[in-house]
């Protein structure tokens, strides 16, 4: 009894205060503007009688005015009812259009365990349709942060397409969204994002460590932009490094990559904060697109990408890059305490019929 009580007040405050509609406004204003009319429409009365004598005061409005209170009173009854039938018919209408309506959320787990707080019940509490969940989890192949079965993860990456695929096959393209996020290494990020770049309405989310919870690219756009270092030297082969949250290991790359032009790309504010904008990730990743092209036009057939950014990033990274006529790239991943900096990387080919793969890395090491 107490939980119906409980849901009849909530929803009554929903109606009365707390959801915006053209319908509502219309309730609400017969609801606001009756209780006045119907205490003006009364007559007022107090008597007293005793075994002695007999007090009566009393009020009672004109005919005119009771007549404009009568009119007022059928003029707010009728926005009650108009409003209430508008709302409900409404209601009827969105609650057709969102049994239609499905987003299929892909998460990756990785670095971050995230499960207690899974990326769909986040979705769910922001949309009254359907929300399924695709969950990419190699945290079985991490230890101490470092991942130990690229290979294996790999296999699970590419089983993303095909999951999403049977998600959606039954649906039409417009009654579908994608929602992405994760928390994983760079070269399967940027992969997922190569993976899933045909893909329409894909909203992405990342896991905001202040807070410990998602969130999305909801901040505003500084105008920052890359500083460029090109490399002087040319080459078939050259290694871009992109620093976004953090500065890339110049020490390690100089040393892993011994002999192969290196060009930079970098923010001048690296923070792990520096990317809460949608606006900012289209332009950058755009503008790493294009450089990307550049590249490409001097003669370059495969790049080594040295990426240190945010999740989101790295997935906006790999929806830009354009698998058709850019050069063939090997996505790195970076390990400060091992040996060999940069261990192994993802390679993306760009040839019909070649398949990703883990390479590991055969350079120099760090000395």
């Amino acid at each position: 009894m107490k939980k119906a009580i409980s849901y009849f007040i909530e929803k009554a405050a929903d109606w009365l205060f707390r959801k915006r509609s053209p319908a509502l406004m219309v309730f609400r204003a017969g609801v606001y503007f009756l209780p006045p009319t119907l205490a003006g429409s009364w007559a007022v009365s107090f008597m007293y009688k005793d075994a002695e004598r007999t007090l009566v005061l009393g009020y009672q409005s004109s005919s005119t005015a009771q007549f404009i209170v009568g009119i007022c009173l059928i003029v707010e009854i009728g926005l009650i009812v108009f409003g209430a039938a508008w709302e409900y018919q409404r209601y009827r209408d969105e609650k057709k259009r969102n049994n239609k309506k499905k987003t299929i959320v892909i998460e990756q787990r990785g670095l971050v365990d995230t499960s207690d707080s899974p990326l769909s019940e986040f979705i769910k509490s922001k949309c009254s349709w359907q929300v399924e969940s695709i969950v990419n989890d190699i945290r079985e192949k991490i230890t101490d942060n470092v991942i130990t079965r690229p290979d294996v993860a790999l296999a699970r990456v590419n089983n993303l397409k095909m999951s999403l695929s049977e998600k959606t096959a039954q649906l039409a393209a417009s009654d579908i969204s994608i929602a992405y996020g994760g928390v994983s290494p760079v070269p399967f990020t940027f992969y997922t994002g190569y993976l899933l770049d045909d893909e329409s309405q894909i909203s992405v989310y990342d896991w905001d460590r202040d807070i410990a919870d998602w969130r999305g690219l909801d901040g505003a756009d500084d105008a920052e932009q890359f500083t460029i270092e090109p490399s002087s030297v040319k080459g078939n082969s050259v290694v871009l490094a992109v620093s976004v949250s953090y500065p890339v290991d110049r020490q390690a790359i100089a040393s892993v990559f011994s002999g192969l032009p290196v060009h930079y790309l970098s923010l001048s504010t690296l923070d792990r904060n520096n990317h809460w904008s949608k606006e900012k990730q289209d332009r950058l990743s755009g503008d790493f697109l294009e450089y990307c092209k550049k590249l490409l036009g001097q003669g370059v057939d495969h790049i080594h990408l040295v990426l240190a950014s945010q999740n989101s990033v790295a997935f906006r990274f790999g929806q830009a890059y354009d698998k058709r006529n850019l050069p063939s790239v090997s996505v790195y991943q970076y390990e400060r305490h091992q040996p060999v900096r940069y261990p192994w990387s993802l390679l993306i080919p760009h040839e019909v019929g070649e398949i990703p793969s883990v390479v590991q890395t055969e350079f120099k090491h760090v000395v």
